[in-house]
């Protein structure tokens, strides 16, 4: 457990040496950054979400052990079962396409504004608490 007056020097010190750590075997950088919740979240459950975020490069991810609560022997290992999808890289890292049938603003939009889009077609309007806006025109 840490204190509350350790928390800050912890998350730094994680922060520190996850960030840009390399894997030997393959020479490449596995993580691109470790970000703070206040860095990404904001609103009234930011407070729910983690103290930290870790953002993988391509090809890299938590193990299957560690997802499920365990701690492997390195801090790599090959993964050997069928990998389908994962929420876990860096978003720099994932293009997004949006395709929509009506007018829409496409500068700067955000995966924050898809829900407030959908609501706005269906003539609903997004609750005060929601982050985005439409993107229609």
């Amino acid at each position: 457990m840490v204190g509350a007056g350790e928390a800050d020097e912890v998350k730094t010190a994680i922060i520190k040496g996850l960030t840009c750590l390399r894997d030997p075997v393959r020479g490449r950088v596995a993580i691109g950054s470790v970000v703070t919740r206040d860095q990404v979240y904001t609103g009234p459950y930011a407070n729910e979400s983690p103290d930290l975020i870790v953002n993988f490069a391509d090809g890299y991810r938590v193990s299957w052990n560690t997802a499920l609560g365990g701690v492997p022997e390195g801090l790599f290992e090959d993964n050997m079962k069928k990998w389908s999808g994962d929420h876990s890289i860096d978003p720099k890292l994932v293009p997004g396409v949006l395709f929509m049938n009506r007018a829409f603003r496409g500068d700067s939009a955000s995966l924050l504004d898809l829900a407030p889009t959908i609501l706005a077609t269906l003539g609903i309007p997004k609750n005060p608490a929601m982050e985005g806006d439409s993107l229609l025109i």
